[in-house]
């Protein structure tokens, strides 16, 4: 009843802090339209071509469309709270988030259209000769200038309402700026060369551009130091332990679920194409060579992450087991179809636990730190060419860090640290002095596993690891009262329910169903493997390798 009741609390809590502002946002389907899914868009993007530049379809070679983001600019008026009367002002007419669709023409040139993601407006243009485009050199200052005022005038911009801010700029454009007051600093622009582009963007102050970058930096630094090397370690010392404690359990033990999780992550990766364009290439034309090598880079690194997930599901079985602790039941054991069930049920009461955790965290950090989120078009659904198939995500993170930074991680610094005890005491630990090393023995896995994701776009970096330091500390007392598999059910739950969350927010069709599927997906996991398990040939008594081993 005790924890039903701080379940029930820490939903209550995340409905309030996380959901009840995005239902509020979407309530009124006229007032906040649905996004355009990306065959729509592709459709709009090939009849503006028709329309504006006289670009038939049969000219078009091939279609690239990408979710493209400002993360400075959101992160800005994030950080100013403004974001509310920028969706007033200048939303309408200057999105920062865009549909971008690269058009390779017949003749090998590139046609560039930004389309607004609701209303499939064009917002902005640019184009590419093969041969490099048009000189920027060839006319006087002057003309230019006329050129560029006439170019706004067929574009239906007012000269009214804007005025010359650098009449030659290095990329060879006339730039003029809003007469309309700015929003805090900000600064709305248009760069124009005549024929060649038309596109828009928001002048920030320099102070705003140079925290960014210094966080950036920054966040580089912290993974580098705080999560690449450490990971490199731990990936030998899990092998080194997995040979050490084999003798406590099996090298069977975790191959499912190191290849569940990288099968399930590859077909993520691959489901991403356009999200890793969106942070390869700015500008035309598009390098498909750079996205399929960072494709494949990025299937290595799950390969080498799939090895350390199993060697550390093996030293770290190997390891608790050692110390009398059996946290992680065998498939032939007669009652793991129940006790999956039970873990399962306690992973939702627990994840919601987890929720409320996190948002009492942000909602706190953000009066003391000053926290503001951006925004990162490369993990965004919009570029999923299958956007229902975003909560399979939910099960790579859960699976493989629960048993890197949970199993493996909290009984290597436990046996490290009552060793040391040991050795220092020349007895063993008190019950006490135990306890007090296996809370001290979270902390280091906690920190690293924090150190992996300050990559993400919440400012400043050190946020996440404040944040996710806490919840590895709960994630790893849910291992030790309940269990690893109630832990790894825990983190899912708790990804899918975000990830739910989100498809829900993000206005594509049928994406309802999918955050609905995202929610149950943890469920409908359980169930089906006590299915299994139950009707499994002998049932508890197989002796041979499961899945779930």
């Amino acid at each position: 009843m005790r924890w039903f009741v701080i379940s029930c609390v820490g939903f209550l809590v995340f409905l309030w802090a996380q959901i009840f502002p995005g239902i509020a946002a979407v309530a009124d389907p006229s007032a906040n339209p649905r996004v355009l899914d990306r065959a729509s868009a592709r459709n709009l993007a090939l009849a503006a071509a028709a329309d504006r530049f006289d670009v038939a379809a049969t000219d078009v070679v091939k279609l690239d469309l990408t979710h493209f983001s400002d993360g400075d600019a959101v992160g800005y008026f994030s950080k100013r709270k403004l974001s509310d009367e920028y969706d007033r002002s200048w939303e309408e007419s200057f999105p920062t988030d865009v549909y971008r669709a690269d058009l390779k023409l017949v003749t090998g040139d590139w046609l560039q259209l930004s389309l607004h993601m609701k209303s499939g407006k064009l917002v902005a243009w640019k184009r590419l000769e093969s041969s490099g485009g048009v000189a920027a050199g060839a006319k006087d200052k002057a003309s230019r200038v006329r050129e560029a005022w006439a170019e706004l005038g067929r574009w239906g911009y007012s000269e009214s309402d804007w005025e010359l801010a650098d009449p030659s700029a290095a990329d060879g454009s006339t730039v003029f700026q809003s007469r309309k007051p700015p929003l805090g600093e900000a600064r709305l622009q248009l760069a124009v060369k005549p024929g060649e582009q038309l596109v828009y963007r928001f002048s920030l102050p320099q102070a705003y551009t140079d925290y960014i970058e210094h966080q950036q930096r920054l966040a580089t630094r912290m993974s580098t130091i705080g999560y690449v090397l450490p990971e490199i370690v731990l990936f030998v010392l899990a092998i080194v332990y997995a040979s050490s404690y084999s003798r406590h359990t099996s090298f069977k033990r975790g191959w499912f679920l190191a290849l569940l999780f990288f099968v399930l992550y590859v077909c993520f990766t691959l489901n991403m194409k356009a999200g890793f364009r969106s942070k390869s290439e700015t500008g035309l034309p598009v390098n498909e060579h750079g996205v399929q090598s960072l494709i494949v880079v990025n299937a290595v690194i799950l390969g080498a992450t799939a090895l350390l997930t199993y060697f550390a599901a093996v030293g770290g079985d190997g390891l608790w087991r050692s110390m009398g602790r059996k946290l992680w039941p065998r498939w032939q054991e007669a009652d793991y179809g129940f006790k999956v069930v039970r873990s399962m049920t306690q992973g939702y009461a627990l994840a919601f636990v987890v929720l409320g955790a996190q948002s009492v965290i942000l909602l706190a950090l953000e009066p003391l730190l000053g926290s503001f989120v951006s925004s990162d078009a490369s993990q965004s659904s919009y570029n999923l060419t299958y956007p229902w198939l975003m909560p399979v995500i939910a099960w790579c993170a859960g699976l493989s860090e629960e048993l890197l930074y949970r199993l493996f991680g909290i009984g290597l610094f436990r046996r490290w640290l009552t060793g040391a005890a040991r050795l220092l005491l020349r007895r063993e630990p008190s019950r006490r002095t135990a306890a007090i090393l296996t809370f001290a023995a979270m902390i280091p896995p906690s920190v690293i596993w924090s150190f992996g994701h300050v990559g993400y776009p919440i400012y400043p970096v050190y946020t996440r690891v404040i944040e996710l330091t806490v919840l590895g500390l709960l994630f790893g007392w849910f291992m030790l009262r309940f269990g690893l598999m109630t832990a790894i059910f825990a983190h899912v739950t708790l990804d899918a329910v975000l990830v739910g969350s989100q498809l829900l927010f993000d206005g594509l069709p049928y994406d309802a169903y999918s955050g609905l599927f995202s929610f149950a997906m943890p469920a409908l996991a359980g169930a089906a493997i006590w299915l299994l398990h139950r009707g499994s040939a002998g049932g508890g008594r197989a002796r041979t390798a499961q899945p779930g081993n």
